[in-house]
Order: structure tokens, then C-alpha cells, then sequence
């Protein structure tokens, strides 16, 4: 059981550089969410952040220059987005209740992860 213990330890170790790393290219606010925010990762789990900064573009461009490594995967919300997503608790808002901030460029990490924990608290 301590093998495995340290195994994934290591797997979240390495998986929280690859997302400081990531999020230091990245705009705005980003926070790690997902399997490694929640904790039920494995071996084959990727890296999920959420980016929220002022996007101009659609959001089918909004990363096309960024420089994202391997294994990582980014949604991209503007503030508009992200904050409309926890007031109506949509799926995304329980990721966000549990999100780990790695930067908060725009200073909306607090107020979007509580109003998103309201929202985890009305369904669970």
C-alpha cells in the first residue's frame, strides 16, 4: 500500500508542475481542475485547466497560439462564461468548486469557486 501510496503522489507532484508550468504561459486566471483537482486521477489521466481571461476571439481560437504541453488540456472561458457557468450551475461549476487556483490574473478565483460551491451545496 505505500508503493502505491508514493506512486501517486508522484503522478500528482508531476502533474501540478506540468499545470504551474502550463499556467504560467497561459492569461488571466487559470486553475486546475478535474481528475487531479478531485483527486481520482490515474496513470492515464490528463492535465485539465481552466483559463479564464479576456478572449476576444471564438472559442474554437482562443488557444491556437499558446503553448500547451502534451498531456494537458485547456477549456477557455471569459469571465462573462465562467461567472454565467457558476451562477447557473452548469456541469463546469462542480470543477471549478473543487479547482486548485495555480494564478489569478484577473482576481476572479475566490469569487467564482464560492459561488460555485453554492452551487455544489445545492446539489449534494
Amino acid at each position: 500500500m505505500e508503493g502505491l501510496r508514493r506512486f501517486r503522489e508522484g503522478l500528482r507532484a508531476r502533474a501540478l508542475a506540468l499545470a504551474s508550468a502550463a499556467a504560467g504561459a497561459l492569461p488571466g486566471t487559470v486553475l486546475l481542475v478535474g481528475s487531479y483537482a478531485r483527486g481520482d486521477f490515474s496513470e492515464d489521466s490528463d492535465v485539465d485547466l481552466l483559463v479564464v481571461a479576456e478572449f476576444r476571439e471564438p472559442p474554437h481560437r482562443r488557444l491556437l497560439d499558446a503553448d500547451v504541453p502534451p498531456g494537458v488540456e485547456v477549456i477557455a472561458l471569459t469571465p462573462r462564461e465562467a461567472l454565467r457557468a457558476v451562477e447557473r450551475c452548469y456541469p463546469i461549476a462542480a470543477d471549478i468548486a473543487l479547482g486548485v487556483v495555480l494564478k489569478d490574473g484577473l482576481g476572479v478565483a475566490r469569487m467564482l469557486v464560492e459561488l460555485a460551491r453554492r452551487c455544489a451545496g445545492a446539489t449534494g
